[in-house]
């Protein structure tokens, strides 16, 4: 370990030892010849006595020489050890963890609490001149104070500003902030210290960034210090929506993943407050068991649930919310190329199949249409509607194109039935490489009665729930004229028995293209002749509507809650813009939404989610909608790292850890800051150095 001085200007006094060789040298006596008598014997007990006394003097100027050594190494303050410069300047940046875990309860308090006794005692024993930074790092990972402050009852008062959150603690975050405050600090190197829990989870690509920025920022010394034990409990991890637009009265299964804490525990499904079902686990304690609900869905609007268990030491994920929305009516807009007389009734592409399957006898639907042809498209029309279906579509316009893209990026979901020969230059050229998919397109015709079809993924929320026959129906149906697609990025849900991809799923940013490689003319195909027709469009419809509404109304914890007001609520938006509130996930007013635009629709965003529960967006008094903020599931992994394993994980990105404070009380974070003085051994041996002194000198006066 290295040594380093307080005061090394006053290293200057070691140039005092000098004095004692010089005086020596000067009052050396000269030796004058005289002649006397024969006086060999005296002559020889002379020179032993010299030859003694020489060296006495010898180790007695060694010894003067060497206690003035030691006073003035002394008086320039030596360390043996720590992390500092040397000068006495010092940065410290404390990282306490205020993530979800972190409110595990604990005999006194929390782990939050331990960790803000831990940084409060190891600041109060921090010197005056030390500049101290405090950073939260949990559902947002930001500074406490302004700027670096000074030790003391300032830094010590700011701590109460640490407050609890249900977000995750994000490593890369931490280091990027970390690596911004260091770049700021007013010493260098800087001492980083961890308090943490140090909770085990899975590293990330995203880390190694973080941790190249922090070596870049300047020279930092890592210490960490885990706070709290391993614990047992249990927790939800996840609820699972139906992932489509869901009608009153349908008997759905809800999809939850738990962890119990003890066999046959009870997990319950609250709706509106009032509990509806509940399940008794049956599995390994300890480890994620998928639990399911059976659930009668309640009248259209919006329902508040929960998914809960008994309280452990870990309450955050003890509920879980989620927002089910119950749609009156789902708007489909059906875009068609101009109909021709070789088409017949059923129109381009057998759009008029489409909408009857949407909306069987006009009336009592899920699903209200609006049908335009190509050329009548507008953007407004688009972002108006919660699906569009393209049916062999003529090619359209620079405008419309580009407001659909832009839609479909921000959530829009998009159908193309394409079976018509004469699309084959317009999907290469535009609409494919528009979806994300490879542009090379072939046509394919077979002779009757043609090829059937496979469901590739039998769980995906289209065909989830089938029973084996209407599956089996489904597939019976005869193929006759298609496209021949590359999936590309895309994912295959049914193929042909070549294995050509039939229905392809692209996503597109926030929203999502649909492929169906063929249309409903009765020469391309059977489908719409097939009693699975109807089934089929309506679930394909009710998922992809489901996808891009619901699903947005539930949201992690340290995300940023947006709200997409639809009809009404849009047009009370655009009423009452300068009264639009929002109220936390504990109930309290966070201020004012900020209402944005995005591709000619309103967004309401209401600002970073610091707790679990629900985020609700108002127009005055009246609630506009309701956002569920959820524990990331990561926050329920109760494994913690141990400092060793911690260390190791910095190892591999590049950062080395100093030192390890678990356990450790403030004064051994002070030594391990500082060092070990070496005054008071230095000022202890020069006093024994002058009592040797003083005793070889009288021996050498005797």
């Amino acid at each position: 370990m290295p040594i380093s001085f307080l005061n090394p200007t006053l290293l200057l006094g070691a140039m005092a030892a000098a004095l004692p060789v010089i005086i020596h040298f000067l009052s050396r006596r000269r030796v004058q010849h005289q002649k006397f008598s024969d006086l060999r014997f005296l002559d020889e007990v002379q020179s032993r006595q010299a030859r003694s006394l020489g060296l006495r003097r010898w180790l007695l100027l060694l010894l003067r020489v060497l206690a003035i050594l030691c006073v003035a190494l002394a008086a320039a303050g030596p360390r043996w050890g720590g992390l500092g410069d040397g000068s006495g300047a010092r940065s410290v940046l404390f990282v306490v963890d205020n993530s979800a875990s972190m409110s595990t309860g604990q005999q006194e308090g929390t782990r939050l609490d331990e960790a803000v006794r831990v940084c409060e005692d190891m600041i109060r024993i921090l010197p005056g001149d030390t500049s101290v930074q405090v950073m939260m790092a949990g559902s947002r990972t930001r500074a406490v104070f302004g700027d670096w402050l000074p030790a003391g009852a300032g830094a010590i008062g700011g701590l109460s500003l640490v407050q609890q959150t249900d977000g995750a603690f994000d490593q890369a975050r931490v280091f990027a902030e970390a690596a911004r405050l260091v770049a700021r600090a007013p010493g260098s190197p800087v001492q980083i210290v961890v308090l943490s829990d140090l909770q085990d989870g899975p590293v990330l690509d995203s880390w190694e960034t973080g941790a190249r920025r922090l070596l870049d920022a300047g020279e930092t010394n890592l210490l960490v210090r885990r706070i709290g034990e391993q614990t047992v409990g249990g927790g939800v991890l996840a609820v699972d929506l139906p992932g489509r637009a869901v009608r009153p009265g349908e008997n759905i299964n809800l999809q939850a993943q738990v962890v119990p804490q003890f066999d046959e525990q009870v997990f319950a499904l609250e709706l509106d407050g009032r509990p509806v079902a509940e399940v008794v686990t049956s599995g390994q304690v300890g480890q994620p068991v998928d639990v399911s609900f059976a659930l009668t869905v309640p009248g259209v609007g919006r329902h508040l649930g929960t998914v809960r268990k008994d309280t452990d030491a870990m309450p955050a994920d003890d509920t879980r919310p989620f927002v089910l929305e119950v749609p009156r009516q789902l708007d489909v807009l059906v875009v068609h190329g101009q109909d021709q007389p070789r088409d017949g009734v059923v129109g381009r592409g057998g759009w008029r199949y489409l909408v009857e399957a949407l909306n069987p006898g006009g009336d009592g639907s899920l699903f209200h249409t609006q049908v335009l042809g190509s050329a009548e498209l507008t953007t407004g029309a688009i972002t108006a509607a919660d699906v569009v279906f393209f049916v062999d579509p003529d090619p359209l316009g620079r405008r419309a194109l580009q407001g659909l893209l832009e839609w479909v990026r921000g959530g829009g979901q998009a159908v193309v039935l394409a079976g018509d020969p004469k699309l084959n230059q317009y999907l290469t050229d535009t609409l494919l490489p528009a979806a994300g998919l490879p542009t090379e397109v072939g046509f394919a015709a077979v002779a009757a009665p043609g090829q059937h079809a496979r469901v590739v993924d039998a769980e995906h929320p289209v065909f989830q729930g089938l029973d084996a026959a209407a599956v089996t129906t489904f597939e019976e149906v005869a193929w006759r004229r298609w496209f021949r697609l590359k999936e590309g990025a895309g994912k295959v849900l049914v193929s042909l028995t070549g294995d050509d991809p039939l229905l392809i799923e692209a996503p597109l940013e926030a929203g999502r293209f649909v492929i169906l490689t063929s249309d409903l003319q009765p020469t391309s195909s059977d489908l719409a002749g097939s009693p699975m027709a109807l089934p089929f469009f309506q679930r394909l419809t009710a998922w992809l509507a489901g996808s891009g509404g619901t699903a947005a109304a539930n949201t992690e914890v340290g995300r940023e809650a947006v709200f997409r007001p639809r009809g009404l609520q849009a047009q009370a938006v655009l009423e009452r813009a300068e009264g639009l509130l929002v109220l936390d996930a504990l109930g309290n007013p966070a201020g004012a939404a900020d209402l944005v635009w995005l591709q000619g629709e309103p967004r309401l965003r209401g600002g970073g989610i610091d707790r679990a529960g629900y985020v609700t967006f108002l127009a005055g008094n009246d609630t506009l909608g309701v956002v569920a903020a959820v524990l990331p599931t990561a926050e329920s992994e109760l494994a913690l790292r141990s400092a060793v394993q911690y260390g190791e994980l910095l190892g591999d990105l590049g950062l080395d850890m100093a030192g390890d404070l678990t356990g450790t009380d403030p004064a051994e974070f002070m030594a391990a800051l500082g060092g070990h003085g070496l005054s008071s051994w230095l000022l202890a041996l020069a006093l024994l150095l002058l009592m040797v002194e003083l005793g070889v000198g009288r021996g050498a006066r005797a």
